[in-house]
């Protein structure tokens, strides 16, 4: 009975160990195409909406626009809005992406990156 309990033992560390390698399938962004090739300075918060309009702000998931608002206002700097970049999924419904840049606006927030990829020519 003993080698038993030590076997499910070390798999349960192991499936434990392993389970942990992947991050979350919410953060897999495909960024929509750009041929800009301009270069991108890191903002103060980012914010991630992935392709069925879920949204995370520093690492949290964001349910509604009070979230949102409280967690731009708890990144204000000597009481300015902070920069925000968008790590918005390529497949993502326009409309989800233009209400998120609407919240952000209601923030006060004026400096917002989208971020893209690179079109492969």
């Amino acid at each position: 009975m003993t080698p038993l309990v030590s076997v499910i033992f070390l798999l349960i560390i192991f499936f434990l160990v392993a389970g942990t390698v992947r991050a979350p399938s919410f953060w897999d962004i495909d960024h929509p195409q750009s041929s800009s090739e301009a270069p991108v300075e890191a903002m103060a918060v980012t914010i991630y909406i992935d392709q069925e309009g879920r949204r995370a702000v520093a690492g949290r998931e964001v349910k509604n626009r009070f979230q949102l608002r409280y967690l731009l206002d708890e990144n204000r700097q000597n009481g300015e809005p902070p920069s925000v970049e968008i790590h918005a999924d390529g497949r993502v419904d326009a409309h989800e992406v233009v209400k998120l840049m609407e919240e952000i606006r209601a923030a006060k927030v004026e400096q917002v990156e989208l971020i893209t990829e690179d079109r492969k020519s």
